[in-house]
């Protein structure tokens, strides 16, 4: 699980990216259901594409 270190900061580097252009456009009014779907979004876009890679 260390070994894939780089996979949790992309997912978080992902996440905070998402969150701040839901925050500029404020695309979701609830804060909490915001950082919720921004969350998830992000970690299964991010283990979709770090499956992709790790495949090829």
């Amino acid at each position: 699980m260390l070994n894939n270190w780089y996979v949790y900061i992309t997912m978080a580097a992902v996440a905070w990216l998402l969150l701040l252009l839901c925050d500029k456009f404020n695309i979701i009014k609830s804060k909490p259901l915001r950082i919720f779907i921004v969350s998830f979004i992000a970690s299964i876009m991010c283990w979709g594409i770090y499956d992709l890679i790790v495949q090829a």
